[in-house]
């Protein structure tokens, strides 16, 4: 068998892992409500790249008799491999903007608070809020005996983060004498 019959094998091959690889991705990306960071971007990008060396690899070492043919072979696996990371890439940034926290999100979507939380941690200080401020920002408490103590309230989040989704994610949140927030945590049940 010729160098130029292997090299294209690998190609086909891997052109069907590629399919495959970013197949998965799509599911985990929503599963898990993964959003943009430089992991996700580099995860993306690594097989989109391998792609490419591998057609480099196979323009050079494949007879270039039919240029044409090579060309639009070229051109329609590099398109084909370019629509499903901008596809992935577009998830991501769909999730990034549903992981936005807004005081309307937060109280008609209890189920997913638990993308938001993060957003909120961030964006609002929390420690030193007053009570009211606190009720204001987030709505009256969940009704729950998870983690209730007389000086705190707690908020329900949605079902845990992760692959296995077993337990459900809380904010708990706790106020001094004075009725501000001393101190706040995630938890699971």
């Amino acid at each position: 068998m010729s160098v130029s019959k292997i090299v294209n094998y690998a190609l086909y091959s891997f052109v069907l892992l590629y399919a495959l690889i970013y197949f998965i991705y799509i599911f985990l990306i929503n599963f898990v409500h993964a959003s943009i960071s430089f992991m996700n971007i580099a995860a993306l990008l690594l097989p989109f790249i391998l792609l490419l060396f591998l057609q480099w690899i196979s323009w050079k070492y494949t007879n270039k008799h039919n240029k044409r043919k090579l060309k639009i072979r070229f051109i329609v696996i590099s398109c084909l491999g370019f629509a499903l990371l901008v596809f992935c890439a577009v998830l991501l940034g769909v999730n990034e903007s549903e992981s936005r926290f807004t005081t309307e999100r937060w109280l008609n979507d209890d189920k997913g608070r638990v993308y938001l939380v993060d957003d909120l941690i961030n964006e609002h200080e929390l420690i030193g809020m007053a009570k009211d401020e606190v009720f204001t920002l987030l709505g009256s408490s969940t009704e729950t005996e998870y983690f209730k103590e007389e000086d705190n309230v707690v908020y329900y989040l949605g079902d845990e983060r992760g692959i296995i989704r077993i337990d459900s994610e809380w904010l708990v949140i706790w106020f001094d004498a004075s009725d501000k927030v001393m101190k706040y945590e995630l938890r699971t049940d």
